[in-house]
């Protein structure tokens, strides 16, 4: 599974994510964490990344994006420590790796209470 971290995510997660054998990428380690997120959600789209961020601004550029060419995670946790999320995320994908087998393109928001996934 190939990964975008939003600027929002601390670079920290993206290497636990790679030590945990995903392909991860952090816009923070390329050097594009000032980039607009209509340029973030091109790159995920031509990089064929699943895109996860805090920003809900994108959980709204996919709904409202006539073509789903891109999964969006969009996390929306009390606690945003780097360690917190690690858990989160970690049980997520090793969870719910099925999601991501097909072609279907899904925002899925990930809060306290549980998971909601749209499509």
């Amino acid at each position: 599974m190939r990964l975008l971290l939003d600027a929002n995510l601390s670079p920290e997660t993206a290497s636990f994510l790679r030590s945990l054998g995903f392909d991860a990428e952090s816009l923070i380690e390329m050097g594009l964490g000032a980039m607009i997120d209509e340029k973030v959600f091109q790159l995920a789209q031509q990089e064929s990344r699943t895109l996860i961020t805090f920003d809900l601004d994108f959980g709204e550029m996919y709904y409202f994006a006539t073509s789903k060419k891109l999964n969006v995670i969009v996390l929306r946790l009390n606690d945003q420590r780097v360690e917190s999320v690690n858990v989160v995320l970690e049980q997520f994908l090793k969870t719910q790796a099925d999601l991501f087998e097909n072609k279907n393109k899904r925002l899925i928001i990930i809060n306290d209470s549980g998971i909601r996934i749209s499509e």
